[in-house]
């Protein structure tokens, strides 16, 4: 018997384990917050610390998928894809000083 599984738009799976990317606002990475991540199990809460940065990955332990051979679970990663507002859609005087404040 030959099982073949199919391919998922959500999750990437390396081995036992899963990753999947999550898109943060600017203001959750540059702030810190909390943001609700659906899981083939069952939706969590992450805690996402100030400061994160675009691609930063968050270890859920045992959320991934069964060894078939140990009966252990892998573990799931996600990543963060940071979301940058629209520079034009911003009110200007925040445009103003983010241009004057913010590095090179």
């Amino acid at each position: 018997i030959s099982v073949e599984v199919a391919g998922s738009s959500e999750y990437e799976r390396k081995g036992s384990d899963l990753y999947k990317s999550i898109d943060v606002s600017l203001k959750l990475a540059l702030f810190g917050g909390k943001i609700e991540v659906h899981t083939p199990d069952k939706t969590v809460t992450l805690k996402v610390p100030k400061n994160t940065k675009n691609a930063q990955k968050f270890r859920l332990k045992e959320k991934g998928f069964p060894n078939r051979r140990s009966g252990a679970r892998g573990d799931m990663y996600l990543v963060a894809n940071i979301i940058l507002p629209d520079s034009d859609e911003l009110p200007e005087d925040l445009r103003a000083l983010c241009e004057e404040k913010l590095p090179q």
